[in-house]
């Protein structure tokens, strides 16, 4: 083997796939800023064709099986899928009703999957102090965070919000203030050094 290849081989990335619930999230997770994060500080691979769309949990817990086959078809390492927590449930019982739905459970089995919850993506934007948001207590803690987030930048659209707020927000920032941006960006560390 030449000494190239190996090297080629020894920088190999981990390729990481995402289910998100909505068009907001989407709008994140394939931003400039984040593939930077990715790509340049945690050696991660993805873009756009790695990232898809739900639209809504039951339409996701429906479709886990497609959505995930589509992906594993992209040979990914790792799956991430991006839930709001709409109600107490914690991750663990988010993740059994999703993968044990219908046929789910059988089809996912050899995935490395993590879900990942959050009240809503605009808690994380809160929860990055350089964005500047005024409220009181934890950012996760709020029953409606984007009607703060949506009363400063003019919209309460979570697309529109999503828009404006990609170039500026940092899930590493976030991560500081908000448990579940935490648990994400140490799922992603964890990935990238396998």
């Amino acid at each position: 083997m030449d000494e190239q290849h190996v090297k080629r081989k020894w920088y190999a990335m981990v390729k990481v796939g995402f289910i998100v619930e909505g068009r907001s999230d989407f709008i994140i997770i394939k931003s400039d800023k984040f593939q930077n994060l990715l790509r340049y500080k945690l050696n991660l691979e993805s873009d756009e064709s790695l990232i898809r769309i739900a639209h809504n949990r039951p339409f996701m817990k429906t479709n886990l099986k497609d959505l995930t086959g589509s992906l594993e078809k992209e040979d990914i390492d790792y799956l991430f899928i991006l839930v709001d927590q709409d109600n107490d449930k914690c991750p663990l019982d988010t993740k059994q009703e999703l993968i044990e739905y219908r046929d789910n459970s059988h089809h996912s089995k050899g995935s490395h999957i993590y879900i990942v919850m959050t009240r809503e993506m605009e808690a994380w934007f809160l929860a990055d102090d350089e964005l500047n948001f005024e409220y009181d207590g934890q950012s996760e803690n709020l029953s409606n965070p984007s009607k703060v987030v949506g009363k400063k930048i003019g919209t309460s659209n979570h697309v529109r919000i999503a828009d404006k707020i990609k170039d500026s927000f940092s899930l590493e920032r976030a991560a500081k203030n908000a448990p579940s941006a935490k648990r994400f960006l140490e799922k992603l560390e964890q990935c990238s050094k396998q």
